[in-house]
């Protein structure tokens, strides 16, 4: 949600960047559940990701070295 709401003091480039990732042009990894391309901050040298700002999904705990889902999978889960 926070992404949203820091749109418009994003920069053109800055929005541009995001955009390349929610479609897939700019990814880390592919997605275990479906393979599509996946984009994750942590991976990508960030601090924080764009997960941590959405709701808690239920989903069993991760195995050392597990790959994060896609936002498209990810929205599919329960919210917890």
């Amino acid at each position: 949600m926070e992404e949203i709401v820091l749109w418009k003091d994003k920069s053109d480039a800055q929005r541009d960047a995001i955009i390349e990732q929610l479609v897939g042009n700019d990814s880390t990894h592919s997605c275990p559940e479906c393979g599509t391309n996946a984009h994750c901050d942590i991976a990508a040298g960030k601090e924080t990701c764009w997960c941590f700002d959405i709701e808690t999904r239920d989903l069993p705990k991760p195995e050392a070295g597990q790959l994060c889902l896609c936002r498209k999978c990810l929205e599919k889960k329960p919210v917890a």
